[in-house]
């Protein structure tokens, strides 16, 4: 099919390819193309005239809304013949978005209203939005939301309600396929509704690994657009009882001290996390372990008996890249990191090299480095005690850095188990 249009005052010869719009000028031979794929919507304007919004590549790796709009008598069989081809399955229709109010620096209401709703509402989405009032309450209404009326979630608000959702879904999934997920040797099953994120907290890692900038208007249309990346959880049990999943980090010891230690001092917002861990590195605390591994590639497992600081995944996977360490979704193992004791000196200089993704952050003497699908830590000078209410505890308190929330552990030993490709996030990470 194709067309002579007025763009402005000029005229355009406009064609359609097997995946594309074409445009340029008569009797020119420069052509400018839309992908069908990057379409978010037409709108025709008293059948002489159609516009074409699309996403746009921008700086880096941010997108925009760009459009375009053509005048001319075949304006209605061209938007037509555009809107047919635009119609992708894939594609949400309805979604169910989760905001978060007290997330970041508590205006993630402000930013769905003022940045994203209306990106939604051109390319015709239907958004059912739901603000929480209580900690857990997205988990909850996840199990009981009738999951058949959405096309995909959509978090806004930080890591932390992302990974809430996510193991609310996950375990909705679970249940309704009769799973029993509490034992670490279930197979897990994977979900098929995708889950969005909006940054609007204080780290917005799992955006920024997945589209390379927390920019809220390149997330909202990579949920448009409706591609999917497949993520990895890993399930963290106590005493055979499910505690959590964890879709981001999994840090024993300083890690777990580092985010208890933050969230006493939430009132500070997201400067706490550049402040409190100081003082916690400065009182590292050094624990007597006993750490069993299930080898990725043998399935042998193997185990090691030493004083740590920290056992430590990153279930978004990280791989060195041109002397960076650089995000990987939906990789075949988890890689389990035991810090053992070492040199004060040393330690902040390996933990700056972390937190500076340098590539070689984990070659250290006292870092040992493991390709796992399980793993079980058990504190061996634990002592275990029960509160007046008659709940399991232990004498001295241990935490659990799971993707930015606390687990205070209740049992001498857990476990964690990996799971492949469990959720599909809306977005394309880099390859």
């Amino acid at each position: 099919m194709e067309g002579v249009f007025l763009k402005g005052k000029e005229e355009f010869v406009v064609s359609f390819t097997n995946t594309s719009l074409s445009y340029g000028l008569k009797d020119q031979n420069e052509t400018s193309f839309i992908q069908f794929e990057d379409v978010l919507s037409v709108k025709l304007h008293e059948e002489s005239s159609f516009t074409v919004y699309f996403a746009a590549a921008s700086k880096g790796r941010k997108l925009k809304k760009e459009s375009v709009t053509f005048d001319g008598e075949k304006a209605e069989k061209f938007a037509l013949e555009l809107n047919e081809r635009i119609n992708n399955n894939k594609r949400p229709k309805k979604l169910l978005v989760i905001i978060n109010p007290n997330s970041g620096k508590r205006n993630a209401e402000k930013i769905y209203k003022n940045k994203v709703k209306r990106l939604f509402e051109l390319s015709g989405i239907e958004p059912v939005v739901k603000v929480t009032q209580a900690p857990k309450e997205a988990k909850q209404m996840l199990q009981e939301y009738d999951l058949s009326t959405i096309d995909g979630i959509v978090t806004v608000g930080g890591d932390g309600l992302y990974c809430e959702c996510m193991t609310g879904l996950v375990l909705r999934v679970q249940k309704d396929a009769g799973v029993k997920y509490n034992s670490p040797e279930a197979k897990v099953v994977p979900a098929t509704i995708p889950i969005g994120i909006i940054p609007a907290g204080s780290g917005d890692y799992i955006v920024q690994y997945l589209h390379g900038t927390r920019d809220v208007t390149t997330a909202a249309l990579h949920i448009i657009l409706g591609k999917r990346t497949n993520a990895n959880v890993v399930g963290v049990h106590q005493d055979g009882e499910l505690t959590a999943y964890s879709g981001l980090l999994l840090g024993f010891g300083l890690f777990g001290d580092i985010m208890y230690d933050c969230e006493k001092f939430r009132w500070m917002g997201p400067t706490r996390y550049n402040i409190i861990p100081v003082g916690t590195v400065l009182r590292r605390r050094a624990f007597d372990l006993d750490v069993e591994y299930q080898l990725s590639d043998t399935k042998e497992w193997q185990k090691v008996d030493d004083t740590m600081y920290g056992v430590d995944t990153y279930v978004i996977t990280r791989t060195p890249k041109d002397r960076k360490m650089v995000p990987k979704f939906g990789d075949e193992a988890i890689n389990l990191y035991m810090t053992s004791k070492c040199s004060f000196a040393k330690h902040v200089k390996q933990l700056a090299q972390v937190q500076d993704h340098k590539a070689e952050c984990f070659d250290h003497e006292f870092v040992k480095e493991r390709r796992v699908d399980a793993y079980k830590v058990k504190l061996t000078r634990a002592s275990s005690i029960i509160s007046d209410n008659g709940e399991p505890g232990l004498e001295e308190k241990y935490y659990i850095n799971c993707d930015g929330e606390v687990i205070t552990l209740t049992h001498p030993e857990f476990e964690a188990r990996f799971h492949r490709n469990v959720i599909q996030l809306f977005g394309q990470a880099e390859a």
